[in-house]
């Protein structure tokens, strides 16, 4: 009798070893394990704020951001809502925002990602601008942007679309649409 009691519970501890085996087997893997890492992060800030001067001591640059990360592995940081303040010598300065951003380690140029948002109050003849686009391009340095996606350009009474762009920022926009550019203007009435 207690042999048989014996390979009853043997049987039952066979099957519910099977039946986990099985399980692992089928069951869908967890998707945040199989994404890569980042790398070591060997520091973070949040509520960044930059300040670049120029050789006046005038501010060149402002940046800010909710939260930056810098990886170690490869020397990159990761920006969430960044804003980036383009100063000019005359007239009003440059405002990027974007949702995310990548900045390698050299940090001549930054990689904004998602909708990128690019504004400027208006300058001595009263034209604001205002430039809507995914996924640009910037090099601060060279108050360069540029991106290959759709962008929008509203300066009133103007509004320019097409497909990429390169924008030379500071006291003389330099501004080019690359291809499918529309142009509409519209007269104000007398």
């Amino acid at each position: 009798m207690m042999l048989k009691s014996f390979s009853s519970y043997l049987v039952l501890g066979l099957l519910a070893l099977g039946s986990w085996w099985a399980a692992e087997l089928l069951m869908p893997k967890d998707e945040a394990s199989t994404k890569p890492s980042a790398g070591k992060i060997d520091y973070y800030s949040k509520g960044l704020r930059r300040t670049v001067m120029d050789e006046n001591g005038q501010p060149k640059e402002l940046l800010l951001a909710d939260q930056l990360v810098h990886y170690e592995n490869d020397n990159h940081s990761e920006l969430a809502r960044p804003v980036m303040t383009l100063f000019s010598k005359q007239g009003p300065p440059w405002v990027i925002h974007a949702e995310s951003a990548l900045v390698p380690g050299e940090g001549d140029e930054i990689y904004l990602q998602g909708a990128v948002l690019i504004v400027r109050d208006a300058d001595e003849k009263g034209r604001t601008i205002r430039i809507e686009t995914h996924n640009a391009r910037v090099q601060p340095d060279k108050q360069y942007a540029e991106t290959d996606e759709f962008v929008r350009v509203l300066s009133p009474p103007d509004t320019l679309t097409g497909t990429g762009a390169r924008v030379h920022f500071g006291d003389d926009l330099n501004f080019t649409v690359l291809s499918n550019v529309r142009r509409k203007h519209e007269v104000p009435p007398e």
